[in-house]
C-alpha cells in the first residue's frame, strides 16, 4: 500500500531500497536527505516530495551515527584502530579529554551538527573537523559541562540549585522561566542558553535572559509586565471570581466567563485580558469585556441565554438537544458529531448560534446545509460522516529511514 507521509525534518535514504521508496506516495517538505553513493539514484525517485532543503553524501567507509555521541578520554585512549564516523547530530567531548589523547587518536570525524568542545580542546576541534558534502559543524568551546534538555522545563530556584557549578544549557523544546524566579541567581548559575524551540519569560526576565542566550532557534514569548500567565483554559463564575481584584490575564488557551457574573463583579476582578485564543461571555458584559482586551485579534463569542462548549470529542443525539430545553450557542474547540437521528427541528429547538474553532460531523448534507445559517464565526470544518478522505499515512516526521 502506498503512503503519504506530511514534512519530514530529515530523511534517511543510507538504508533504502527502490522497494521501500516507491511506497511513498507522496512526501512533504523535507529538511534534510542523508543518503550514501550507492543510494544516490534514489533522490531521482522522489518525485512526489516537496522542497528539499539540503542533502548530504556521507563518505565512504564512514559509519553513519545519528543522535548525540558523547566522546570520552577512555575512549580516545583505547581507539587503537581508525574509526570513521558521520555523525548528524551532536557530538560532546568530555572535558576530562587531553589534548595530548585527542590529536594522538585515530578517530575521522565529520559532523552535520554542532560540536561541543573543553576550551582547551576548541581549537584542535575545530581544525581536525572536515567538511564533506555539505556536511558543516559548529564548535562551540565550554568552561563548564553541557546540560542538555528535551521536552518542557521549568526554570525555577530549584532548578538554579540542582547544580554545584554554572550551567551551559542546551534546550530542544519548551523552556519557561518561572514568575519567582531570582535573577541575580539566575545571572550567577546560568553561563549560557542554547534553544532550539521556544522560551516563555517575563518582561522584567529580558535583560538577564538575553544576556545569557547564545542561539535562539524558535521564539521568544514575553508576558507584559503585571500579567498573570495563564496556561489552561481558565472558567470563571460568580464564586471563583472574587478571588481576582484588578487582575491582568495573558492567556493562549480559551477563556470563560459564566452568565451568573455580574457586571460589577468582572468590573472589579479583570482589568485587562490579553489573549490570542477566544473569550466567551454574555451580552450582558460583551462590551466590559471589549473594553478590558486591546488586541483587535482577540475574538470574543457572547451568548444570550446558556452555551454548550465543546473542548474534546463529544456525540450529541437529539434526546439530549432536546434536554437542552432551550436554544444554546454552541462554541465548540474540539469535535462536536451529531447523531444521526438529529433533525432540522431539534436543531431550530436548539440550537442559536453556533462559533466553529473545531471540527462538527453530521449525518448527512442537509443537517449540513441547516447548520450554516447558525455560524458566526468559522474557524474550524464541517464534515459529513462517510466523506471523510482515508489516507494510508502518518503527519510530520522528524526523522525517517526508508
Amino acid at each position: 500500500m502506498s503512503r503519504m507521509i506530511g514534512n519530514v525534518g530529515v530523511l534517511d535514504l543510507t538504508e533504502a531500497t527502490e522497494e521501500s521508496v516507491t511506497s511513498i506516495e507522496r512526501i512533504g517538505n523535507v529538511g534534510l536527505v542523508i543518503y550514501r553513493s550507492e543510494t544516490s539514484y534514489l533522490l531521482t525517485q522522489l518525485k512526489n516530495a516537496g522542497n528539499i532543503g539540503k542533502t548530504i553524501e556521507i563518505p565512504e567507509g564512514h559509519r553513519y551515527y545519528s543522535g548525540t555521541l558523547r566522546l570520552s578520554e577512555d575512549y580516545f585512549q583505547l581507539l587503537e584502530q581508525p574509526d570513521r564516523v558521520f555523525v548528524n547530530g551532536t557530538v560532546i567531548i568530555d572535558k576530562g579529554v587531553s589534548l595530548e589523547a585527542f590529536q594522538n587518536s585515530p578517530l575521522h570525524l565529520v559532523v552535520n551538527g554542532e560540536v561541543y568542545a573543553p576550551r582547551h580542546l576548541a581549537a584542535a576541534v575545530t581544525a581536525a573537523l572536515i567538511k564533506v558534502g555539505g556536511a558543516s559543524a559548529e564548535v562551540h568551546a565550554y568552561e563548564y559541562e553541557p546540560r542538555f534538555e528535551s521536552g518542557k522545563v521549568q526554570l525555577n530556584n530549584a532548578y538554579l540549585t540542582s547544580s554545584n557549578e554554572p550551567m551551559d544549557l542546551i534546550l530542544n523544546g519548551k523552556i519557561q522561566l518561572d514568575k519567582e524566579l531570582d535573577m541575580e541567581q539566575f545571572a550567577a548559575r546560568i553561563e549560557s542558553l542554547r534553544i532550539n524551540g521556544k522560551a516563555v519569560i517575563y518582561e522584567h526576565q529580558s535583560p538577564y535572559f538575553y544576556d545569557k542566550l547564545k542561539t535562539m532557534n524558535g521564539l521568544v514569548e514575553v508576558i507584559p509586565e503585571g500579567f498573570e500567565y495563564v496556561i489552561k483554559p481558565l472558567r470563571l463564575n460568580a464564586r471563583n471570581i472574587r478571588r481576582f481584584k484588578g487582575h491582568k490575564f495573558y492567556t493562549k488557551k480559551p477563556f470563560i466567563i459564566e452568565t451568573d457574573v455580574s457586571r460589577e463583579a468582572f468590573s472589579q476582578a479583570i482589568s485587562e485580558i490579553h489573549s490570542t485564543s477566544f473569550i466567551i461571555c454574555s451580552e450582558e458584559i460583551e462590551d466590559l469585556v471589549w473594553e478590558r482586551c486591546p488586541d483587535l485579534n482577540t475574538e470574543i463569542v457572547s451568548y444570550e441565554r446558556q452555551f454548550v462548549f465543546i473542548n474534546g470529542e463529544e456525540t450529541w443525539s437529539r434526546d439530549q438537544l432536546l434536554a437542552l430545553g432551550q436554544q444554546a450557542s454552541f462554541i465548540v474547540d474540539g469535535t462536536l458529531t451529531f447523531d444521526d437521528d438529529v433533525t432540522e427541528e431539534d436543531i431550530k429547538a436548539s440550537v442559536s448560534s453556533l462559533d466553529l474553532f473545531g471540527e462538527v460531523v453530521v449525518g448527512e448534507k442537509r443537517i449540513k446545509g441547516i447548520l450554516y445559517p447558525y455560524l458566526r464565526v468559522n474557524n474550524g470544518s464541517m464534515i459529513v460522516k462517510g466523506t471523510e478522505e482515508e489516507l494510508a499515512g502518518i503527519g510530520n516526521v522528524g526523522m525517517l529511514s526508508l
